[in-house]
Order: C-alpha cells, then sequence, then structure tokens
C-alpha cells in the first residue's frame, strides 16, 4: 500500500475535537480572496483544509478543475489529488513532504506562521502524460494548538528542466532550506548568495528591463551587466534570465 502524500502520519495531525470546531467564517474569507484574486488573473490554486482532509477551493483554471472535478466542491478528498502525482515520482515526494512536517512542527508556533515551501515535481497531465510543475505551498490558517490547518497551494511553470529542487523558505527572515537526498532533510542555504550588484541587475530584469537599460539605471557598462548576468546563471543553475527570475523568487531574494 503506498504512503499517503498529502495526509502524512504526524503526532500533531492527530487533530482533537477542539482542532474540528467551527471554522466556516474564516473559510469564507479566504474563499473570497481566492476568488479575489482569480477574478484578475489566470491561477491554478487551491486550498487544503488538513483537519477534514479535502480541497476546500480551487481556482477555475486550477488542474482540479481542469480534470472535470467541479472546483467548488469543498469535499475532494486529498487522497484524490495523490492520483495526480507520477508514480515515479511517488517515493521521492513522500519522503520530501515528510521532512516538510517535520520540518514545520519542529519550530514554534508562532514561526509555523511564516513557512513557505516549493518544489519541481511531475504530476499526471491529460491522459496521464508527465508534465513538469513547480508547486508552491503557503500557510493559511493554524488550529488554536498550532498544528496545521490550511495551505494556500498554487502551480506553476517548473524552475528547472528535472524534478526536485525541493525548498523551503521562511518569510520572515532570509533562511532559506534546501532539501539534501544524501542526508535526508532540509540544510540551510548559506553558499547561493547574490551579491547587491548581482542582485540588483537580476531584479531590474525582472521588471522587463533590456541589458542596455540595466546598464543605465545602476550606472554601469553593458560589459558589466552581462558579466553579473553569467555570474548569476553560474551560481543559480539557471540557462536563461527567466528562470534565473524564478529562483530569485524561489530563493526569496538572498543577498550576501
Amino acid at each position: 500500500m503506498k504512503e499517503r502524500i498529502f495526509v502524512q502520519k504526524h503526532p500533531l495531525h492527530a487533530y482533537t475535537e477542539q482542532d474540528r470546531k467551527d471554522y466556516s467564517e474564516r473559510d469564507r474569507f479566504f474563499i473570497q480572496s481566492l476568488k479575489a484574486m482569480e477574478s484578475m488573473m489566470d491561477i491554478d490554486a487551491y486550498i487544503i483544509d488538513y483537519v477534514n482532509e479535502r480541497v476546500l477551493y480551487a481556482t477555475r483554471n486550477s488542474l482540479l478543475r481542469r480534470q472535470g472535478t467541479q472546483a467548488e466542491n469543498p469535499f475532494i478528498h486529498l487522497d484524490y489529488l495523490d492520483g495526480f502525482i507520477s508514480p515515479e515520482e511517488y517515493a521521492r515526494i513522500s519522503v520530501v513532504n515528510r521532512e516538510v512536517y517535520r520540518f514545520f512542527y519542529s519550530l514554534p508556533v508562532h514561526r509555523r506562521w511564516k513557512v513557505c515551501f516549493t518544489q519541481d515535481l511531475k504530476i499526471r497531465g491529460a491522459y496521464h502524460k508527465p508534465v513538469l510543475i513547480n508547486h508552491k505551498g503557503s500557510i493559511l490558517d493554524l488550529t488554536d494548538s498550532g498544528s496545521l490547518r490550511l495551505t494556500l497551494c498554487i502551480n506553476s511553470h517548473p524552475t528547472h528542466d528535472r524534478p526536485g529542487n525541493s525548498y523551503i523558505k521562511m518569510t520572515d527572515t532570509r533562511e532559506v532550506y534546501e532539501y539534501i537526498a544524501a542526508v535526508g532533510k532540509f540544510v540551510e542555504v548559506k553558499t547561493q548568495k547574490l551579491t547587491s550588484r548581482s542582485l540588483s541587475v537580476l531584479e531590474l530584469a525582472s521588471n522587463g528591463k533590456s541589458e542596455q537599460q540595466i546598464a543605465c539605471e545602476p550606472g554601469i557598462s553593458i560589459h558589466t551587466v552581462k558579466y553579473h548576468k553569467k555570474r548569476i546563471f553560474a551560481q543559480t543553475g539557471a540557462k536563461n534570465t527567466a528562470e534565473a527570475i524564478q529562483w530569485m523568487n524561489n530563493q526569496k531574494k538572498l543577498t550576501e
């Protein structure tokens, strides 16, 4: 029997009756917020309710909707999401997710609100064809005891051309942790940090600036801009500017 991915066993996942109290007013606020977001942009997103093991809401452009599931059905069981995971990815993601939960519950309750997770993974697309995506998850709500209750999940284009690249980001600091398979846990990233000048070049590129325009703003030459872009690609493993910008977003703009 395969291990469940989205609802894995953990002592603090054992919710009490108090944890299962009526959160309907809070839930309506989160659902309405996501609906407002999807009215302004095409977004593949959904809210996971861990207490009741279901999808609380999914956007019209979500994977769930594209696969024919009713997006506003509040009773999509999380085992259904497990079915989207590509068979060759199942074991790896089970291990990574277990370490995400271990990391999450090792934090004091006030810091659990600050956890964001991202990874590239393969899912079953149309006609069960494997599709590589980037999956992000951020905490929306905890129970009164500090257990995971709701997360917002967003799927987008992958950051690399292969599965993996699993990171935990803390939004209250610049801490980023990368999952290292060789040691089986998340390790703080300390080597992939951009200099302030490289970061400035990348931020300007993310705003749609050309190399010539970037050279004008910081007052540096076009050759220096090209040099910094080469350094950025080497440090991040990105093949082009678009991948580097995605890396920057995932790494929460780390600087030296």
